[in-house]
């Protein structure tokens, strides 16, 4: 779903539960907002769900009953209860009629209140009743107003549950979204700054990963590899091994896993951005190495995305080093130009 979708349905989500809790609107309109709400989202269950509400039950009903999706949608709402022989029966009446039936109750109800009266009679002897008035009237129109009102307060109620779902779900994703991008900016900028040519291929991998065709995302996780590599590259070029670790071409997570030892003070962001980095690099060398053999390499859209997302944060703690560390090539050109000056061979000359 696109930002502006999702900012969209963030702020219809606020306005309808601003809607529902403070009654601004009557339940129908409530429900076509919703509806709406659910297209953004692409939530194509609530969609059909809510379309029955729309719509009504009735044009639905067999004579055999209501068929399956129309009574999961009455389930959904509230809409089922037990009747007095203990089975199971929806009310299907239109979200419109049960609204109509309540205002007809509520003006009814006003218009049956008995007038006041004076009883006396001028027979001392005589018993004088009270007249029987409205009262049963009024007793059948309550009855009337609280079962399509609780029925009514069912359905409104089912619609703020999903809505409030929705919104808390949208809110925490935005937070993520907010994060992600924070570190994304920061990325960018600074492996443009170290490696140039590695922003093209950030961009191939997330090119790569939104395709349908399976092979596209065995080129994604190859991406990765290469953008690892590259920042290892620049960071800590090849050259003979360290302490007993391979250190040629070939060998980029031992590179790096050696510069970040010497450049992060912190043993538990040492052990953190390591593990992360055997972990991720062992699984880009697996698929890699088995499409070069000419094995199967199955790579799934999810493990695309696992591997983009991985790369992206690890490339992100080390780049936040690196922006305080010379990169090891500029190191040893810097020490050599000292050694250079310093060295009695220097003055002389």
């Amino acid at each position: 779903m696109g930002l502006d979708r999702r900012d969209e349905a963030r702020a219809l989500s606020e306005e309808l539960l601003t809607n529902i809790e403070l009654s601004q609107l009557p339940p129908i309109d409530l429900i076509r907002k919703t509806s709406r709400f659910a297209r953004l989202l692409d939530d194509f269950d609530a969609i059909e769900w809510l379309s029955f509400e729309i719509t009504g039950y009735e044009q639905h009903r067999k004579d055999s009953g209501i068929p399956a999706k129309p009574w999961a949608a009455a389930k959904r709402s509230g809409r089922t209860q037990l009747n007095d022989e203990g089975d199971t029966v929806a009310d299907t009446t239109s979200v419109g009629e049960l609204q109509a039936q309540v205002e007809a109750a509520r003006l009814q109800l006003a218009s049956t209140a008995d007038a006041p009266i004076s009883i006396s009679s001028a027979n001392p002897s005589q018993i004088v009743g009270v007249p029987r008035g409205n009262t049963q009237e009024r007793v059948s129109l309550n009855r009337q107003l609280t079962s399509s009102q609780s029925m009514l307060d069912r359905i409104i109620g089912a619609i703020h549950d999903y809505v409030s779902r929705k919104a808390l779900e949208l809110r925490f994703g935005s937070a993520a979204e907010s994060a992600f991008d924070r570190t994304r900016a920061f990325t960018d900028s600074a492996l443009g700054d170290l490696v140039p040519d590695a922003i093209g291929q950030l961009a191939a991998a997330f090119e790569l990963v939104t395709s349908t065709n399976p092979s596209h995302w065995s080129d994604a996780a190859a991406y990765c590899r290469t953008l690892i590599k590259a920042v290892a590259d620049k960071l800590q070029p090849a050259g003979e091994d360290i302490g007993g670790r391979a250190n040629g071409p070939e060998n980029y997570i031992n590179r790096l896993v050696y510069w970040v030892q010497q450049n992060e003070s912190s043993q538990t962001k040492r052990a953190v951005v390591t593990s992360d980095l055997e972990y991720l690099g062992k699984r880009l060398d697996a698929f890699t190495n088995a499409g070069n053999k000419g094995a199967h390499a199955v790579v799934t859209q999810t493990d695309a995305d696992r591997f983009i997302i991985g790369t992206y944060l690890l490339i992100s703690d080390i780049l936040r080093l690196s922006v305080t560390q010379p990169a090891a090539s500029e190191t040893a050109a810097h020490a050599s130009s000292e050694a250079e000056v310093d060295s009695p061979a220097a003055e002389t000359a």
